[in-house]
Formats: C-alpha cells, sequence, structure tokens
C-alpha cells in the first residue's frame, strides 16, 4: 500500500502536473504524457493497492488461510515494476523505448498470475447462496482482460505513442471491470459489519454483477479500439446500464444511510458513505453525458474528467477510509498516525472537483483551467503522500510486533 501510494506521488502525479500545466515535458510530449500518467495510476498505485487489499480480505471473508508470500509478493511486485518500465519507456521513448514491451508483458504476467490466486481460493458457501466471493473472481478476469489489451496496444504503438482507444478500453476495463467488482466484492460483506447495514440478497446481488457486466462489455463493443468499428449509441446505453447498476448497488446496500446520523461510532462510519458520494457523482455524469453527446464521443478532456471522478472522487478516498479499518483489523489492533490518514482523506475530497470541474464542459482548458489543475495534483500529491507514510508506519508496526512474537 505505501510503495504503490509513493509511485502515485512521485511517478503518476508529477507527470499528471506537468501534462495539465502543460510545461517540459508535458508541453512538448503531452500525449506520452498523459499516457505514461495513466499507467503509473491505474497499474502502479491502483492495481498494486487493490489487489494487496483484495489478497488480505478474500482469505478473510471466506475464512481460508493466509496465501503463501512468494506468489503475493511477485504480483504485487510485478504490477508495480510493470507500470514503471512501461511508463520508463515512453517517457524516454528515444533511448529506453525498447523496456515499454517487456514492463507490459510483465504487467500482464502479473495480473493473470493475480487471477490465478483469487479463482483458487475456495469459496465460505455456495454461489446460489452468496455471489460475494465471484466478485473478486470477476474482477480479477477483468484485471488479466486489461493487461491484455494493454500489451496489444503497446505492440501497435508507434514512436512512443499507444493509439487513444486502445488505451482508453485498457483503462476502463481497469478502472470499471477490475477496480469496481472488487470494491464491490468487499463492500458486501465489509459494509454489514462495520457499517451496520443489511447484507444483500443473493438475488440482488446477481441483478447488480448482470448489469455492471453486461453494461461494460457492451461499452467495449463500441470503443472502437484496435481499429474496430465504434459505436458512440453503444457506449452511451452501456453507460447508462453501468450508472443503474451503480445506483442499484448503492440503493440495496443503503451505503449512505448512515448519513442520516453521522454522529457517534468510529470515523469510518462517515467516511465510507462520504467516499461513495463520488461514485454517485460518477454515475450522474454518466448518465449526463451520455443523454447530452448520445451519439458522438467526450473530448479527451471530458472523457479523462468522468473517469477522473470515479478515481480521484471515488475509488481514493474510499481506499484512505477503508484504510482505517484495514491497518486496525489487519494490522497490530489500531491505526499508527490516524489523524494522517483522516486529513489525507479530507485533501482527496478537495483534490477531485479541482481536477474534474476545469475541463468537464470544455474541450480544453484555459491558462486559469490549467492552473486549478496543477493544485489539484499537488493537493492529490500530498494527500497520497500521507496515504503513503500511514501506510508504511503501519507496516513497520506489524514488523516489529511480528519479530516481538518470534522473539
Amino acid at each position: 500500500m505505501a510503495a504503490s501510494a509513493a509511485i502515485a506521488v512521485l511517478g503518476g502525479l508529477v507527470l499528471g502536473l506537468l501534462a495539465a500545466t502543460e510545461t517540459g515535458f508535458g508541453e512538448r510530449n503531452w500525449t506520452e504524457a498523459v499516457q505514461a500518467h495513466g499507467r503509473l495510476q491505474l497499474v502502479g498505485w491502483t492495481a498494486v493497492f487493490v489487489a494487496a487489499l483484495a489478497f488480505e480480505f478474500i482469505v478473510r471473508l471466506n475464512q481460508r488461510g493466509p496465501l503463501p508470500v512468494l506468489p503475493r509478493m511477485l504480483v504485487l511486485c510485478g504490477l508495480g515494476a510493470g507500470a514503471l518500465l512501461e511508463a520508463a519507456g515512453q517517457v524516454w521513448n528515444d533511448t529506453a523505448g525498447f523496456i515499454w514491451i517487456p514492463g507490459a508483458a510483465i504487467t500482464l504476467a502479473a495480473s493473470v498470475g493475480f487471477a490465478i490466486m483469487i479463482w483458487r481460493v475456495r469459496a465460505a458457501y455456495p454461489f446460489r447462496l452468496d455471489l460475494q466471493p465471484f466478485f473478486f473472481r470477476l474482477g480479477a478476469g477483468w484485471l488479466a482482460l486489461a493487461g491484455g489489451v494493454s500489451l496489444l496496444a503497446v505492440l501497435r504503438a508507434d514512436a512512443g505513442v499507444a493509439y487513444v482507444s486502445d488505451t482508453h478500453l485498457a483503462a476502463e476495463l481497469l478502472a470499471r471491470g477490475f477496480v469496481l467488482n472488487t470494491i464491490l466484492g468487499v463492500g458486501l460483506r465489509a459494509f454489514p459489519g462495520h457499517l451496520g447495514l443489511q447484507p444483500m440478497p443473493v438475488r440482488r446481488q446477481a441483478i447488480v454483477m448482470l448489469t455492471i457486466s453486461g453494461a461494460l462489455l457492451a461499452w467495449s463493443a463500441g470503443a472502437g479500439a484496435f481499429d474496430l468499428p465504434g459505436s458512440a449509441p453503444l457506449r452511451s446505453v452501456a453507460n447508462l446500464a453501468y450508472a443503474a447498476g451503480l445506483a442499484l448497488f448503492t440503493v440495496w446496500m443503503g451505503v449512505l444511510t448512515p448519513l442520516r446520523n453521522p454522529a457517534g461510532g468510529p470515523n469510518y462510519r462517515v467516511l465510507v458513505p462520504v467516499a461513495w458520494l463520488g461514485l454517485v457523482a460518477y454515475a450522474v455524469a454518466l448518465a449526463v453525458s451520455s443523454i447530452v453527446d448520445f451519439d458522438s464521443s467526450l473530448s479527451i478532456y471530458q472523457s479523462g474528467a468522468v473517469r477522473h471522478i470515479f478515481l480521484l472522487g471515488f475509488m481514493a478516498p474510499l481506499m484512505a477510509a477503508m484504510a482505517h479499518i484495514v491497518l486496525a483489523r489487519f494490522g497490530t489492533g489500531r491505526v499508527r498516525w490516524e489523524p494522517l490518514l483522516t486529513a489525507s482523506f479530507v485533501g482527496l475530497m478537495v483534490a477531485w472537483p479541482l481536477r474534474v470541474l476545469p475541463v468537464l464542459f470544455t474541450d480544453s482548458p484555459g491558462s486559469a483551467g490549467r492552473s486549478i489543475l496543477g493544485v489539484a495534483a499537488v493537493v492529490a500529491a500530498v494527500s497520497l503522500a500521507g496515504v503513503a507514510t500511514v501506510a508504511a508506519a503501519n507496516a513497520l508496526a506489524i514488523r516489529s510486533l511480528v519479530r516481538g512474537m518470534h522473539h
């Protein structure tokens, strides 16, 4: 968790800042900066962070022993190292472009390894009683597919730049497929216990799963990647269906109900629903943009803004909120430096509107808009640095506790 957040701060957000403000490398090689930023944020940070949590959650939620350490480390290090090689191969394409393809191959191998490990964990209950473990399996499958799509995109790339439609497909498969299904898989079991919500009946779980997966498949079919014919109307219908799936889960799970009575209880009881408001905003943005631009595509800035509502407005704050639970329950029993973790959550909630609003309604931001994007990158970097620091402090505390027990 600490290492992946550090990749986001020291690599992904630096490139994002240069691209957003169009300075230095971000001005001369804007597309390469944006694509390398995307790889570092989606794989080097997001995939590593979510996969690390998934390894911990899936065994506990299915009452199994921990997965072996070496394969877990190989998967997590492979995802991180692959993303770093991919980004470096793009940024320094003239001298180090040859490492781009091996980086993408390592990412794919790690993604497939993750999927194999997740699928091998036996479910605690039959799927007819509880589909929750299958959300993890679906998410792992989408990650492997995203890795394959990404490698194909790199193989087709020219002079350090991949086709935008190819990279867009890989990004959406990873975010909407892997990240969301894993979060829903955790939420189905963790939210009733930690937020005091009612478990979701298996029939409703199935409706959510089929709606979201069907919508993502339909969107992918209309994406126009790899020189295949694209369809804006198909993408719009798929986006509406995906937004409907998110709304169904939110309402049926009752994720926002703790906000009616926020007083009392641990702070994550409020932080998790507040982070979930980002997913509601994402669903609204998907639905509205699909209706307004039903038969045409959003600009590259606008589609990026909508994706950042999901990643920076929902996933990042939710990870900080859930870390309040994870670092205590899976660690020493309490969170070291918890106020810094809460402050980082607040920072992320401030950063995402600054990142999204300047480019949500325009094809190209002016100098003021670019300045606001730069501020968003700095706030996000400081916040994620806080998350990385807290995760590292707790990792060291866990290690010293384990060493003390052995001695």
